[in-house]
């Protein structure tokens, strides 16, 4: 037993530390991983989901709950491994943030479910019991909505707390999330997940009074609609800021960085919101700068997309290429490319059988093969295809082993693993990640 108990020991001692994000990987998942061939996908075993005493929606198991309109990982490679968050229509509206780490096969909750859901919060703070008590302060709700709106004030209660000209919950983090759409991205430079529309108004101070019960507060109008986290302290943040910076207001944004610059690129070309939302800017993180973009010899972003149709329009989803120094962007069957240096939009492809949409696909550039993949797992015409800036074309690819299996709910979410050289895709009803190699 004592022979036993030194090897252990010894072993522990000659195994390097593992610093915060950092994870010990899994021969038997890097074995399946390097025996991948070209064009070629499995399932890898039933993955492991480390979030504790947490069980919602079937976490434990699965990892976190899939969510519509959130469908993109944010890869981090200082941590070898990609973030995910978001909130879904009415199914979970939570703050909870999770790191997934390919080379163990394993699902980390950093940030747990604050508040746990907030769909509660929906009806009473956007349509029903707020908004009416709000123009009328002696307004008579009727029965159900009086019982919604009670039972928001005790989740308030419980939850909400106001803070320097906001609410936040009682970990500092945002309030009825929504979705991230692509608008969500990892600034490697800052070590921050960027989300440039992380939750809807449940942090406005202006609903604190109602919510709470209490005289009204003085709400920071210096606050915005745009949140990050750090995941080595796993702290939210709602970003303030007295600078000229975009909206955020625009449904459907995209929101990816750019190594070279240090930079991310957030553009906006939305006309679900009163009024129209048609910007693009760049954001230095680290020296908190934002700067708009005039692209294409200063024409506006919605002239580019009404008018010339050179550039796409709201619901995109987009990928950037070092090689080519180009973010290529995909929306229904046409793929747009912005060129860096030239600060030019072009639309590039037009290709029918591809149908690109942040609430239904995943996008990602593969820097080994020089190719963007889209997975559409529920398509009949192309649940896997590759596009290539050099040919400009759009290949459906048929790959060998398994086929992704299409979900009874909810959404596909992935990224591109640039370590392992795989497109990684995972449905929120499945124990599975599904990986796919396009070239060696």
């Amino acid at each position: 037993m004592k022979t036993r108990l030194l090897f252990s020991c010894l072993l522990l001692l000659a195994a390097p530390l593992l610093e915060a994000g950092e994870y010990a990987d899994d021969p038997a998942i890097l074995a399946l991983l390097g025996g991948l061939g070209e064009k070629s996908a499995i399932m890898l075993p039933p993955l492991v989901s480390e979030c504790g005493e947490v069980t919602l929606y079937g976490c434990a198991t699965h990892g976190p709950a899939g969510r519509d309109y959130c469908n993109k990982l944010a890869y981090a490679p200082d941590r070898g491994t990609a973030l995910y968050a978001g909130g879904s229509h009415q199914t979970l509206r939570s703050n909870d943030v999770w790191e997934l780490h390919l080379g163990s096969n394993t699902w980390h909750m950093l940030f747990a479910p604050d508040g746990g859901n907030h769909t509660l919060l929906k009806g009473p703070l956007y349509y029903d019991a707020v908004p009416k008590l709000t123009k009328d302060a002696e307004a008579v709700l009727p029965e159900d909505e009086r019982k919604a709106f009670e039972e928001a004030k005790a989740w308030w209660a419980a939850n909400a707390v106001y803070r320097d000209g906001h609410v936040v919950t009682r970990k500092g983090g945002p309030i009825m999330p929504v979705h991230t759409w692509d608008a969500f991205t990892y600034d490697e430079r800052a070590g921050r997940l960027l989300w440039t529309l992380g939750a809807g108004p449940g942090s406005d101070a202006k609903y604190h009074s109602l919510m709470a019960g209490v005289p009204p507060v003085e709400g920071d109008a210096r606050y915005t609609n745009m949140w990050s986290f750090d995941p080595k302290e796993n702290t939210w943040q709602h970003y303030r800021t007295e600078q000229e910076h975009p909206r955020f207001e625009g449904m459907g944004a995209t929101l990816c960085y750019i190594p070279e610059l240090g930079k991310s690129l957030y553009y906006v070309a939305a006309q679900n919101v009163s009024p129209h939302d048609f910007e693009m800017w760049s954001y230095d993180a680290k020296a908190d700068f934002w700067e708009e973009l005039r692209p294409n010899g200063g024409k506006s972003i919605s002239e580019l997309v009404n008018d010339l149709k050179v550039a796409p329009g709201s619901e995109l989803q987009s990928a950037y290429s070092a090689k080519h120094g180009k973010l290529v962007s995909v929306l229904g069957p046409d793929t747009y490319a912005y060129d860096i240096a030239q600060n030019e939009w072009a639309k590039v492809c037009h290709e029918e059988r591809i149908n690109a949409h942040d609430a239904t696909t995943v996008f990602a550039y593969d820097s080994n093969a020089d190719v963007f993949l889209l997975a559409d797992p529920k398509s009949e015409t192309a649940p896997l295809a590759a596009f290539s800036l050099v040919t400009k074309k759009w290949e459906v690819i048929e790959p060998a082993g398994e086929t992704y299996p299409k979900a009874q709910y909810g959404n596909p979410r992935g990224y591109y693993d640039p370590e392992h050289n795989v497109f990684v895709i995972h449905n929120g009803d499945t124990r599975n990640f599904w990986v796919y190699r396009h070239a060696k």
